[in-house]
């Protein structure tokens, strides 16, 4: 897949909520990790994973260049 197919996918989409998996999902997933889940307002979810492979939950990084803002958002 493209960056362009990603892009497409993302753009102009609006998060409604923020959320962690629940238990059930990470048992379904086999996770120990416990990342962000971004739920749009379409009710598309994007999952946040530590590779390609889905091998577990993990970090992202959120970045503000104009505020100077650099935060890591971690998995629990």
């Amino acid at each position: 897949m493209s960056d362009k197919y990603f892009s497409d996918l993302l753009k102009g989409r609006t998060i409604r909520a923020v959320r962690r998996l629940d238990k059930k999902e990470m048992e379904q997933m086999m996770w120990y990790k416990n990342p962000l889940v971004l739920i749009f307002t379409d009710g598309k979810q994007l999952i946040l994973q530590s590779d390609d492979e889905g091998n577990d939950g993990g970090a992202a990084l959120f970045f503000d260049g104009k505020a100077d803002l650099l935060e890591t958002i971690h998995t629990i």
